[in-house]
């Protein structure tokens, strides 16, 4: 188990998108420590990290609720 509460060597999508989560945060700190780091490399994999944990956040019943995501009646 990790401290999102899942266990990674269980290959459930969770587990496999945590992984991915960690890969993520070291090769963006990696980029971040090199003399001249890549600045669109840093955005892109910032983003991809971001999906990620929306997707964690949708698989653990996180998502915005249908009241929340319905209009308001004018």
């Amino acid at each position: 188990m990790d401290g999102s509460g899942f266990s990674v060597s269980d290959g459930s999508l969770k587990g496999r998108l945590a992984e991915r989560l960690r890969e993520l945060d070291l090769q963006i700190t990696a980029e971040r420590l090199r003399a001249t780091p890549d600045e669109a490399l840093i955005r892109r994999l910032s983003r991809e990290k971001l999906l990620a944990r929306d997707r964690v956040a949708a698989l653990g019943g996180c998502a915005m609720p249908r009241w929340a995501r319905d209009s308001p009646n004018p």
